[in-house]
C-alpha cells in the first residue's frame, strides 16, 4: 500500500467514526432517577438512585449527566451540585458498550416540600472529534419532605384539652350496642372499653370498637398568612409543623382530624382541604398535603374562609384548633369568629422571644404560646 493512501485511509475512517457516534450514540442509552423511599421528614437523610445504561456497541468515554430538583435538598456526595433559584446537579459517567451503571447519591432534606425531577439532560463527547452532543430523558420522579413533629409542653397541655373534649362528646354519642371490632388501647380510651377477654388472650390491652350516632372531629384550621413586613419565614414552617404533630397525635388516639388551610397546594395551586379521618393512609395524606404547600403562590383571606367554613353549617360536633402565626386584622377576626361559633377554641401561635406575646381579648380564646426552637 503506497504510504500516501495511509492518511487518507485514516481520513475516512474518521470521518466514517465520526458519523456513526452522531447518529447512534444515543440508541440504547437510557436514564433513570429515583429516590429509595417516596417520603422523608425535614433532617433526615434519602438517597436518590442513578441508573444510567448504555444498550448499544458504542462506548461513551464522557457522559456528563445533568438534572435539578427544588432547593431544599443538599446532595452531600458531590461536589457538581450548584444552588440558584434550584439545585442544578451534575454527575459524570464513562460507560463501555453494553453496560449499566448504579450509583447513589445522599441527600440530606433541608426543607419541607414537594420535589420532582422531570427531566434528565445527557452530554456526549466523542474521543476524536470536538463535538458536542445533547440529548433528554423524560422522568417521573417525586419526593415528599414532611415536616418534623415538634415537642413542647404547651403542646402536651392543648392535646390533652382537645383530646378530652373530643372524648367527652364521643362517649355522648357512641352506640354500645353497636360492635365493629377491637383495636389496641390507647390512653385516651375509656377504661369502661376495655375488652378484657381479648386483653388476656394476646398479652395487651385491647378496646371493643363500636359505631357513633354521630362522631366527633378536630377540625385543624391553619393559617400561613405572613404576621408582618419583618419576620422569621420558620414561624409559618412553625405552624406547619404544629398542624402535623396535632394531627398525628389524634390519628395515634383514633380521634377523627381534618385539615381546612388558606395555604395553597404547589402542583394544583388550589386552596388545600381534607376531610376528617383517623386511619394511617388518612395520616398520610394530611403529611403529604402540608408537604406541598407552596407559601410562594399566596394564601387567600383567612377570615373569608373562616366564615365560609362557619356557613356550611353542621358543626355541632367539630372541635376547632386554630394555629397562626398572624395576629393581623384578618387572622385576629378568624380566630374570633370561630370562638363565636364555638363558645371558646385553642389558639396555638408560634413566637419568637423578641415578639410582643400579647393574648387576644376575646375571652373565648385559650392563647397558647409556642416558641419557636
Amino acid at each position: 500500500m503506497p504510504i500516501i493512501l495511509i492518511p487518507l485511509i485514516l481520513v475516512l475512517l474518521y470521518v466514517l467514526e465520526r458519523k456513526i457516534f452522531n447518529r447512534y450514540w444515543q440508541r440504547g442509552l437510557s436514564a433513570d432517577l429515583s429516590f429509595e423511599k417516596e417520603a422523608a421528614t425535614e433532617e433526615e437523610e434519602a438517597l436518590l438512585t442513578e441508573v444510567i445504561t448504555n444498550r448499544n456497541f458504542i462506548p461513551l468515554h464522557i457522559l456528563q449527566v445533568n438534572f435539578q430538583t427544588d432547593v431544599g435538598l443538599e446532595f452531600m456526595d458531590t461536589t457538581n451540585a450548584s444552588v440558584t433559584d434550584r439545585v442544578n446537579v451534575i454527575d459524570v459517567f464513562s460507560l463501555r458498550f453494553y453496560e449499566k451503571i448504579t450509583r447513589s447519591l445522599r441527600i440530606k432534606c433541608k426543607k419541607r416540600g414537594f420535589y420532582s425531577i422531570l427531566q434528565t439532560s445527557l452530554v456526549a463527547s466523542d474521543l476524536f472529534s470536538p463535538d458536542i452532543h445533547y440529548a433528554t430523558r423524560d422522568q417521573n420522579t417525586f419526593f415528599y419532605v414532611y415536616p418534623r413533629l415538634l415537642e413542647h409542653s404547651e403542646i402536651d397541655v392543648a392535646f390533652e384539652h382537645l383530646s378530652g373534649e373530643a372524648q367527652a362528646q364521643r362517649f355522648l354519642y357512641e352506640d354500645n350496642f353497636t360492635f365493629r371490632g377491637i383495636r389496641d388501647y390507647a390512653p385516651t380510651d375509656q377504661m369502661s372499653s376495655i375488652n378484657w377477654k381479648a386483653s388476656a388472650r394476646t398479652g395487651s390491652l385491647k378496646v371493643n370498637l363500636h359505631d357513633y350516632t354521630v362522631s366527633p372531629e378536630v377540625r385543624i384550621v391553619l393559617n400561613v398568612e405572613e404576621p408582618g413586613i419583618l419576620f422569621e419565614t420558620e414561624l409559618i414552617e412553625d405552624c406547619i409543623r404544629l398542624a402535623a404533630t396535632m394531627a398525628m397525635r389524634f390519628v395515634n388516639g383514633n380521634i377523627p382530624v381534618s385539615l381546612l388551610t388558606n395555604g395553597k397546594d404547589k402542583v394544583t395551586s388550589e386552596q388545600v382541604s381534607l376531610e376528617a379521618g383517623a386511619s394511617l393512609d388518612h395520616m398520610q395524606s394530611i403529611m403529604r398535603a402540608l408537604s406541598r404547600i407552596d407559601l410562594s403562590k399566596g394564601t387567600a383571606d383567612m377570615d373569608q374562609l373562616v366564615d365560609k367554613e362557619l356557613e356550611s353549617g353542621g358543626l355541632s360536633q367539630v372541635i376547632y384548633l386554630y394555629i397562626s402565626t398572624s395576629r393581623r386584622e384578618k387572622a385576629l377576626r378568624a380566630g374570633e369568629e370561630l370562638a363565636k361559633a364555638k363558645g371558646k377554641i385553642i389558639w396555638m401561635c408560634p413566637l419568637t422571644k423578641s415578639m410582643d406575646d400579647t393574648a387576644p381579648s376575646d375571652k373565648r380564646i385559650e392563647f397558647v404560646r409556642i416558641l419557636h426552637q
